[in-house]
């Protein structure tokens, strides 16, 4: 599966609902100490998150909030789908690189604001900024990693793993 990058992924009215709670000031984020065990900053190693849905335990009380996002994936099936906020730093870090799962699935990260954070593709070095409304498709299985952003005082993704 190529990258694949596509703006404007949601109407304006959906992507507003979604983007005024996640960022907005009743989100339940909690506390992620660890991003990738190849980040080697311990000082940067940390993010905050928030599991809309798990296969193993299934959909939290605010998953409906992201139905217009999962049904235009099209989804056979749901793995993960969670939220992370990487907090500013004063430049931006390159966390370590990961795979999400080692089987074969697809991934789609799903940026809810603008900053000069970026995530990365190792196999064919594909940096992408992040641009609100922007989802980007991807397997992701092959080794890939984000960043903090440096111009914003968070950035922030949904990154859903489905088949």
């Amino acid at each position: 599966m190529a990258i694949q990058i596509k703006n404007n992924f949601l109407k304006k009215e959906d992507f507003k609902n979604i983007n005024s709670f996640i960022m907005g000031n009743k989100m339940p984020w909690f506390f992620g100490d660890g991003i990738s065990h190849e980040t080697k900053d311990s000082k940067y190693n940390y993010y905050f998150t928030y599991r809309f849905f798990h296969e193993e335990s299934g959909p939290t009380v605010f998953y409906n909030l992201l139905l217009p996002l999962i049904k235009k994936l099209k989804c056979k099936r749901l793995i993960r789908v969670k939220a992370n906020l990487y907090p500013s730093t004063e430049r931006v870090k390159k966390h370590g690189y990961h795979s999400d799962y080692d089987f074969k699935h697809k991934a789609c990260l799903f940026y809810l604001n603008d900053n000069n954070g970026y995530n990365y593709f190792k196999e064919n070095s594909k940096k992408i900024k992040p641009k609100a409304n922007t989802a980007v498709l991807f397997d992701p299985s092959i080794k890939h990693c984000s960043s903090s952003c440096s111009d914003q005082k968070r950035r922030v993704t949904i990154n859903i793993n489905y088949e």
